[in-house]
């Protein structure tokens, strides 16, 4: 599926027509291939066209890829202050320019991440649409070299919105496309939605960063870390004995390169869910011994991080990671820690944000066999280390559920079993390509989801029908697909456990109305037979206040109904926060596990969210609970899984 998602923009007020010359404009549902502007208006007044800040080298820029909001952080990013600064000093200090979005305001959005700019200027006023006009045509049509859309791929641009289309800059190929439905709704009152009044253009994180060549002259030309993944296994999850110093050996440097086959970056996951993960082999490289290693110590190097993220650290096999280090846009960072070697020889990395360079060495190694007692170093961490904040995932009491990205990466490969729950993670969103039409079926890849998963419990949420209707989710033949019905107007919510191929999920609409659709992973199993979901009438079974540095542990089997630990997997709950004066996320997960990487529920300053959550419990029948800032909750026990 190619995603292009477009953020809900800032209402501001626009002049009224009668005291600016109307530039003619007309709806139109024209799409495809153009170097500029989608519909050029005619006998439009001259306009200024930037001028590039630096001369240009003949290489180009990686080109982008899709990378969806994962945290919030509205500072505006370098890049982004500096093509803001650009459309000032081409078409007028006076321009008004917006960036930044508070973290609770609409949907998914990189405006939340300071890497988002919306230019108001209007589509139905003459000098505004050829001052825009001019400046897509600079931007999309052939840079100093030649090279179409060159100067937009020199910018790092990842999507534009404008005039009821969308194009997308890693799916230039597809042109100008439809935006929202838009070329239906020509009404003054849908300028805003369908960026008439207003350009909207997202970054990617390179562009966030500022360190393009459209600004440095010199092309950031190394490519991201092909997608791989590993089936090995974690057999000796302690360190044991004492560390047997070596090195340090340099068994990955994604520069050099050593350790990938050629010159990457390890990049961020993608919204779809591919996972992206440097697995560098440990033993029998440099005087590691080809056997018998049961942990490393370890010092990882990031280099050039294109934003503020963290890097992650575990052993293939494990449903837990430790973050190793935090790093700053465009720095370096170092921390060291000590992980178990899985059965292939290999550790693993991820990066929680946008793309870095990565060097792994080895400072020692633990025997596998081991029988004492280890004295492990703890973690350290060095270098630029600022705060990552985490995304608030939240869906507000009685009112439309919002778009969040998990804050670090997604669930790691757990060991072999049946079924694993994920906490809550934003699977698909129709507004991302339009609502499910009447007699349409789409497949559609739901986030969160690995390639073995073949039946998912799902959060599912429609909205916006405009007549009753039914939708059909699981996968392609009627006899694999379970439906859906959904009313006119108003929301509905269902917790399902639909069928799945891996990620892919086919919804197919009735022919009624479209409708919106929103799925929310909860979990997921590997075989064809489901899991047993069991609901349960509502009933308080946790609640009390918790601070980031005193996780609380909660007994819950055999409470209200719940069976013992020998048929209890999961817990649904409800949990709702409150009473926190800055924003954060309460996580729930298994008692003597990490908290996840999905969200759980979201914390909002001042305010009261809700969050259905389905929480793994540990093998003592408790739950843990845990904050990134203090803040009450209270979470109501609707059901388990057995």
């Amino acid at each position: 599926m190619l995603v292009g998602v477009l953020a809900g923009t800032l209402l501001v007020a626009v002049l009224p027509q009668a005291q600016a010359a109307d530039s003619g404009w007309t709806p139109s549902s024209w799409t495809g291939i153009a170097q500029g502007p989608p519909v050029p208006g005619a006998n439009l007044p001259p306009a200024a066209t930037p001028a590039n800040p630096v001369p240009v080298p003949p290489q180009l820029d990686t080109l982008p890829t899709y990378e969806g909001q994962q945290v919030c952080d509205p500072t505006p990013k370098p890049g982004t202050q500096r093509a803001a600064d650009l459309i000032k000093a081409t078409f007028g200090a006076n321009q008004e320019v917006w960036i930044s979005r508070g973290c609770d305001v609409g949907d998914q959005s990189e405006h939340k991440e300071g890497r988002a700019l919306d230019w108001m200027t209007n589509v139905r006023n003459a000098q505004e649409r050829s001052n825009a006009e001019s400046y897509l045509r600079w931007l999309l049509g052939p840079d100093a070299t030649g090279q179409a859309y060159g100067n937009a791929y020199r910018m790092g641009i990842m999507y534009i919105g404008w005039n009821d289309r969308i194009w997308r800059g890693y799916d230039a190929e597809r042109g100008w496309a439809e935006l929202k439905g838009c070329f239906a709704r020509p009404e003054p009152s849908s300028d805003t939605t369908c960026h008439r009044n207003h350009i909207h253009i997202s970054f990617t994180w390179d562009g966030a960063a500022g360190t393009t060549s459209l600004w440095t002259g010199a092309a950031i030309t190394a490519p991201y870390c092909p997608r791989v993944s590993s089936g090995a296994r974690t057999q000796y999850p302690e360190a044991k004995g004492e560390l047997v110093p070596i090195g340090p050996v340099r068994v990955l440097d994604t520069r050099a390169p050593i350790g990938v086959a050629q010159r990457c970056r390890l990049e961020q996951d993608r919204w779809t869910g591919d996972s992206h993960r440097l697995f560098p082999k440990i033993t029998g490289v440099g005087g590691i011994p080809p056997s018998n290693v049961g942990s490393v110590r370890v010092r990882v190097t990031a280099q050039g991080s294109n934003t503020a993220a963290t890097v992650r650290l575990w052993s293939p096999g494990q449903n837990t990671s430790i973050p190793v280090l935090q790093v700053g846009m465009n720095a370096d960072a170092v921390g060291e820690a000590t992980v178990p070697v899985s059965t292939d020889g290999t550790i693993a990395l991820a990066t929680s944000a946008g793309a870095v360079d990565i060097v792994v060495e080895v400072l020692g190694y633990y025997r596998a066999d081991a029988t004492a007692p280890a004295t492990v170093l703890p973690n350290t961490t060095s270098g630029s280390t600022p705060a990552v904040v985490p995304a608030p995932a939240a869906v507000p009491e009685q009112a439309p559920a919002q778009t969040v990205m998990p804050a670090s990466p997604p669930p790691l490969a757990p060991e072999p079993s049946e079924f694993h729950p994920v906490g809550s993670v934003l699977g698909y969103e129709s507004t991302t390509d339009g609502p499910i039409q009447p007699g349409e079926s789409r497949t559609v890849a739901l986030a969160g989801l690995p390639a073995e998963a073949r039946t998912a419990v799902v959060f599912v949420t429609t909205k916006q029908a405009e007549k009753r209707g039914v939708l059909r989710i699981g996968r392609s033949s009627a006899t694999e697909s379970l439906p859906v019905k959904f009313p006119k107007t108003r929301m509905r919510k269902s917790v399902m456990i639909v069928p799945v191929t891996g990620s892919s999920l086919v919804v197919s609409a009735s022919p009624s109305s479209a409708v919106q659709i929103r799925v929310e992973v909860l979990g997921y199993g590997t075989s064809d037979t489901p899991p047993q979901v069991i609901a349960l009438s509502p009933r308080p079974i946790m609640q009390g206040t918790v601070d980031p540095s005193k996780p609380q542990l909660f007994k819950v089997s055999r409470k209200f109904g719940l069976p013992g630990m020998k048929k209890l997997k999961a817990v649904l709950l409800r949990v709702q926060t409150s009473k926190a004066t800055q924003d954060g996320t309460l996580a729930v997960y298994a008692s003597g596990g990490a908290p996840p990487g999905t969200r759980s529920a979201p914390v909002m300053a001042n305010a009261g969210y809700a969050a259905l959550v389905l929480a793994p419990v540990g093998a003592d029948g408790k739950v843990q609970v845990s904050s990134t800032v203090p803040a009450s909750f209270v979470a109501n026990l609707v059901g388990y899984v057995k």
